[in-house]
């Protein structure tokens, strides 16, 4: 093995966020030819085109008798034992798509703290997050676009008919009465994801996706990750005006195999 082949030789895209991990060990895995095995369950796999002739990389499923470290691709926030013998770092593809339903007014903080619960609860990745998505009625929100241009996240806005047409595991009467569909949060996550999948620019690319949950409900080709969950806050505060602001948030979570790298 080549002692000249190193961690940020990988040709990793650019859209993708380090997580936590023993950088160092794998870096010295890598660098002294050992074997290092990669587990990647999502995004693009164009990087390993650009692989050396020589390298130490191994995958999945392949006949290792000695590994020394190991890559993880995945949406998921890993926890590693610092006790481990085995040094393991986690890239985060920008995969994650949150579909969001808010009352009117609801502000930046509600949003955000509904979205970190949600990703906490699952072993989700918060810089695996690609954007949020939602009703075009919402497109105005100052708490959305404050939110997403702070975290730099894409706003995805659909009109209800085009909602309405998507199947969900959790279709409401009331939200249909009130807004014309009977999802917003589940609907809107899985219509950004379409969109992405039928974008021109993604249709040769090769991806990867693999062990989604079982308990992911499939729509076509969509997995939602995980069904719409409501959060309340019982005070509000109020607007400089004197309104009192939206004081619920629906979070439903998708899982695009194409990383955004807008």
């Amino acid at each position: 093995m080549s002692d000249e082949f190193t961690l940020d030789m990988l040709d990793i895209p650019s859209g993708w966020s380090r997580g936590e991990g023993d950088w160092t060990g794998v870096a010295a895995a890598i660098a002294g030819g050992e074997t290092v095995e990669v587990i990647q369950e999502v995004g693009s796999t164009l990087w390993q085109n650009s692989l050396p002739e020589k390298h130490s990389l191994y995958w999945e499923g392949e006949n290792l008798s000695t590994i020394k470290a190991r890559i993880w691709i995945s949406f998921t926030q890993r926890r590693f034992s610092p006790e481990s013998v085995l040094p393991k770092v986690q890239w985060h593809p920008r995969v994650l798509w949150i579909g969001i339903g808010c009352e009117r007014g609801t502000g930046r903080e509600l949003i955000e703290t509904a979205i970190k619960q949600v990703c906490r609860a699952n072993h989700l990745a918060e810089s695996a997050i690609a954007g949020i998505a939602t009703i075009d009625t919402k497109a105005g929100e100052v708490g959305l676009l404050e939110l997403c241009q702070a975290r730099n996240w894409p706003l995805k806005t659909f009109a209800a008919d085009i909602l309405s047409s998507v199947e969900v595991p959790n279709p409401s009467n009331i939200v249909v009465k009130e807004v014309g569909t009977p999802s917003v949060a589940e609907a809107a996550a899985l219509c950004a994801i379409e969109e992405i999948l039928t974008a021109d620019e993604h249709k040769d690319m090769q991806i990867s996706i693999h062990h989604l949950r079982s308990s992911a409900f499939i729509c076509g080709s969509n997995p939602l990750l995980v069904p719409k969950q409501i959060f309340r806050t019982k005070n509000p505060p109020l607007s400089q005006g004197g309104v009192r602001a939206g004081s619920a948030v629906t979070v439903a979570v998708a899982v695009c195999p194409i990383e955004y790298l807008g």
